[in-house]
Parts: C-alpha cells; structure tokens; sequence
C-alpha cells in the first residue's frame, strides 16, 4: 500500500490538473485505486481538492475545444472544406466534457431542469385528484 504524504497528493492533483485520468495518475505511481478511495474518503479536504481539479481540467479541455470549433470555422471557408471526420470527432469531445462537466456541476452545466413549488410554509405543493 502506498504511503499517503502531501507530496504524493499533490502529484497526482498536478497530474489530474494536466488534463490526465484518474487512473493513469495513480499509474504514474503505483497506487492502486481502492487505496485512492479511501484517501479521499477520510479527508474531505482531499476530496474537495480532486473535485477542484477535476472541474479545472475540464474548463481548460472546453477552452481548448472552443479554440479548436473556431479554427474548425475558420478551415471551412476553405475551398478544400474540413473533413466530416474532423467535425465528427469534435462533436465526440465537446459531447464528453459536456457530460463530465454535467455529472460534476449540474446545476451550471446539467441539461435537466427543476422546479420545486412550496407554500408559505415551506412544503411542497401537492396536487390530488379526487375520484
């Protein structure tokens, strides 16, 4: 089992951070995932550090993929035109980070809306109908 220190930790955040996996981060330094797991089960503030990066890797790859749809854009005002396998491919990476982004922060960048209704005394409204 691998010894937990800050400098393990904050290796395998810089390397969440550079836009790497989870795995391949613990792979970098052979901790295994359960090991992982119970890190970031019994400190909160570890956890909450990962998530933090987790969500910055993922604004940076969507900065990334903005800039790519603009130079996509851009190549197609070409005569030559832009592959329907380059467009396919980058419907395919906004799609995963859309998804990533909605399971991490669904309020900002879930697609499901709720509405929640309550009276005046704070209960939710609830509609009958009688029979």
């Amino acid at each position: 089992m691998a010894k937990f220190s800050k400098k393990t930790v904050d290796s395998i955040i810089s390397t969440i951070l550079q836009g790497k996996t989870i795995k391949a981060a613990l792979k970098e330094l052979n901790i295994s995932f359960q090991t992982w797991s119970n890190w970031i089960g019994k400190d909160a503030e570890l956890l909450n550090r990962y998530h933090q990066a987790k969500i910055s890797a993922l604004d940076y790859e969507l900065s990334t993929i903005k800039e790519e749809l603009n130079q996509l854009c851009i190549d197609a005002k070409d005569v030559k035109g832009v592959s329907m396998a380059r467009v396919n491919a980058m419907k395919l990476k906004q799609g995963q980070v859309q998804y990533e982004l909605s399971k991490l922060m669904p309020k900002t960048y879930g697609t499901t809306q709720q509405i929640s209704l309550n009276n005046a005394d704070n209960e939710p409204l609830v509609i009958s109908w009688k029979s």
